[in-house]
């Protein structure tokens, strides 16, 4: 049974936050193929790594609903921005590496190139 909180946040607060951060992307789900289309997240930032933190590497996460059922393993695909320079720009394809949490709200991957 949902909350009025979950209720609130699968009508209102979900899709408010995707008009806000998202992107469009094509979700394709390595187990089928099938290609949907979504809004997604994506953040770089610097992390700790090393046994003790004691350096920083840029990493590369996407965020995307939990609802959409989303694994380690699926690819999302970002148009390319089209510049002065480059006016057909290749789409980004995005690979999911890890999952870093799911809070039943949106799952955060760690993804590569």
């Amino acid at each position: 049974m949902l909350s009025k909180l979950d209720t609130i946040m699968a009508n209102r607060g979900i899709p408010a936050i995707l008009r806000w951060r998202g992107i469009p992307a094509t979700h394709t789900i390595a187990a089928t193929g099938d290609e949907i289309a979504v809004t997604v997240i994506v953040q770089v930032e610097a992390v700790p790594v090393g046994e003790y933190g004691e350096r920083m590497e840029m990493q590369t996460t996407l965020q995307i609903p939990a609802s959409s059922g989303a694994v380690v393993g699926d690819t999302f695909t970002v148009d390319g921005t089209a510049t002065e320079d480059d006016p057909y720009p290749d789409d980004v394809i995005w690979k999911a590496v890890q999952l870093l949490s799911d809070d039943g709200t949106f799952r955060k991957f760690v993804v590569q190139k």
